[in-house]
């Protein structure tokens, strides 16, 4: 590479990885963000359930059936966990699902886009590492099954429908012990997403707060009896 050269780097989010990353090889960069202030599309509706991580997959059969989506990306934390939702929603939807990502073979990767854009398969299960380069006008409904750790994930993921001024639906799985996780969503997006109840379904136990818990009973004070007296008659 030349000295005297001008180095863009290009990055659809920036975590501290990438941050870092830049800071080493940059020289002086100027940080320019091409984000919107409400970087998420109007023309998405967007909702959560609150929902107990062993609830999640009788919770999404019944949001499938209620939204009957077009086309659906269902978005999961790990490959491991595409990977047996792919085969549960397989035995309930027979060619309808398929789960992909980055450990799949590459042909096997491009049969299932291709299938995907000709319409024929109606929910893919992916990753974020493969779900930004999904680019399919038809998809309706955007499922985090996980929400993202990478809170900048969130507007990437539900950014795959709502295209070409179509309307598209957004709709989370929130666990109770995510509630921070959320917030941080709301205000990165600045705006406050509603939640969303399945009617004649409980999604999560409520918890309770330690201060709400009813108090045990006190335990019974047992103080020392006074000694009997005895008299023997002779």
């Amino acid at each position: 590479m030349p000295r005297e050269r001008q180095t863009f780097l290009l990055s659809a989010t920036l975590p501290a990885p990438v941050l870092r990353l830049a800071q080493r090889y940059m020289h002086d960069p100027v940080h320019i963000n091409l984000s919107p202030a409400t970087p998420t599309v109007e023309s998405i509706r967007q909702s959560f359930y609150t929902v107990d991580e062993e609830r999640k997959f009788e919770l999404l059969l019944r949001v499938l059936v209620k939204e009957r989506p077009r086309q659906c990306i269902i978005f999961t934390q790990r490959k491991r966990t595409a990977d047996r939702l792919g085969l549960k929603l397989q035995a309930k939807l027979p060619g309808l699902a398929e789960p992909m990502h980055g450990d799949l073979p590459q042909p096997q990767r491009d049969r299932i886009m291709k299938s995907f854009r000709a319409g024929k398969l109606c929910i893919l299960i992916a990753t974020d590492v493969v779900g930004r380069g999904i680019d399919v006008t038809n998809i309706s409904h955007i499922i985090n099954y996980d929400l993202p750790e990478d809170i900048e994930n969130y507007v990437h993921r539900i950014g795959r429908t709502g295209r070409m001024g179509m309307d598209g639906i957004a709709i989370s799985f929130v666990t109770p012990e995510q509630g921070q996780t959320l917030t941080e969503i709301e205000m990165a997006i600045n705006k406050l997403i509603d939640e969303e109840r399945m009617p004649n379904f409980e999604a999560y136990v409520p918890r309770v707060k330690a201060e709400e818990a009813p108090k045990p009973a006190p335990l019974p004070v047992f103080g020392r009896r006074p000694a009997k007296r005895y008299s023997r008659r002779l």
